[in-house]
Parts: C-alpha cells; sequence; structure tokens
C-alpha cells in the first residue's frame, strides 16, 4: 500500500469511528500505534518508548473527533507524536525526577492522585475517597472496575509504569480474551475520565 492509499485508509476508518464503529476506532489506533512505534524507537530511549507512544495515543484519542476533517489524520497525528517527544526530551534536560504529564499513560491511582483537587488530604483519607470512585464505577461500568482492580493487583507484581501497564493487560485479558492491546488502552483512558469525573462530584459534595 502506497502513502496516498494510507491515508485515505486511515482516513476511512477516522470516518467510520467518528460515527460510532467501535471496531474502526479500534483499527485505526491500531494502524496509528504501529506508526508511532516505528518513528518513537528510532527517536527515543528503548525504556520509554511504550510511554511516549500511549501518551501521544491518548492525546489524539483525547483530540481527533473535535479534528476538522478537511486535514488529514495521519499527519496531525505525527506532528501530536513529535510534540509529545519534545516534551519528553525537555523533561529529560529539566532533570526532573519523575514527571507525571496530564496524558501521561499512568497507573490509575497515580493519575487520580496527581489530577486530583483534593490531592492535599491525608493519604488514608484520599485512598478511602479512591477506592469508593473505583467502587461506584465498577456497579456503573463492571468492564471499568475489572480493569481497576487488575491495575491495582499489578502494582503489586510490577515495578514501573510500563511493567504495571503490561502486567494489567495480561491480567485483563484473562477476563476479556478477545481484548486487543489497543482497546485495552482506549478502555482505559474512557475509564480514567469516567472516574475523575466520580471523582470530582465527591469533592464537590464535600465542598
Amino acid at each position: 500500500m502506497d502513502d496516498e492509499q494510507t491515508l485515505e485508509s486511515l482516513d476511512r476508518l477516522r470516518d467510520r469511528a467518528l460515527a460510532g464503529d467501535a471496531r474502526a476506532e479500534s483499527d485505526l489506533f491500531e494502524e496509528l500505534r504501529v506508526r508511532f512505534l516505528v518513528i518513537a524507537k528510532k527517536r527515543v530511549h528503548a525504556d520509554h518508548t511504550e510511554d511516549v507512544v500511549h501518551e501521544a495515543l491518548e492525546v489524539v484519542l483525547a483530540k481527533y473527533r473535535a479534528l476538522d476533517r478537511d486535514r488529514g489524520l495521519l499527519l496531525w497525528s505525527l506532528t501530536v507524536l513529535r510534540n509529545v517527544i519534545g516534551n519528553h526530551y525537555q523533561a529529560q534536560r529539566r532533570s526532573t525526577a519523575q514527571t507525571v504529564q496530564v496524558e501521561d499513560w499512568r497507573t490509575v491511582p497515580a493519575a487520580a492522585l496527581s489530577e486530583d483537587p483534593t490531592a492535599d488530604l491525608g493519604a488514608t483519607e484520599m485512598a478511602d475517597r479512591l477506592q469508593t470512585a473505583i467502587d461506584e464505577l465498577a456497579r456503573r461500568s463492571p468492564r471499568c472496575g475489572t480493569i481497576f482492580a487488575r491495575i491495582l493487583e499489578s502494582l503489586d507484581q510490577a515495578d514501573g509504569t510500563r511493567e504495571v501497564s503490561q502486567a494489567a493487560l495480561t491480567l485483563v485479558q484473562q477476563d476479556f480474551p478477545d481484548l486487543s492491546r489497543n482497546t485495552f488502552y482506549v478502555a482505559l483512558h474512557r475509564c480514567r475520565a469516567q472516574l475523575r469525573g466520580l471523582l470530582d462530584q465527591m469533592e464537590a459534595a464535600h465542598g
């Protein structure tokens, strides 16, 4: 398939995804993930490649629906990846011990704590509130509940963001054998957004 056909194929997948085709969205992000990996492996140390790719994919997932239909999805997505890689190197130059980006693929507890406005609460209270939010989300969305339960379980089995992420994926695939790697990260993004919404509601109720 030549470059022009590739662009047209991705744009068609984008159009189908925007029309509500979940399979097309999964295929679209798998295609982008493959292309991102090829580039990231040449630009970023192997220890950070997956993190950079996941971050770029999450940015694209969050924003592609608002993209002008006349703009090519692949070229725009590659710009997102380039910006993420640039941010990665800027963070390294600042010698930041552990940078947590807003759009980073982090474990759920860390992401929730870093983004939640109640981060100044005592650790015990915050942990209780987070568990309450996860329990409520599990009632609303059993799959989200399973994903978060597996992520928490993986924290005891792995060390580092990428290892935790991979361990969680492996565990979740035991519950959902047909779940692909890309579909897992799409689902995780949506579940995280729902969890943050619940935490916001709980904060407002306590305010």
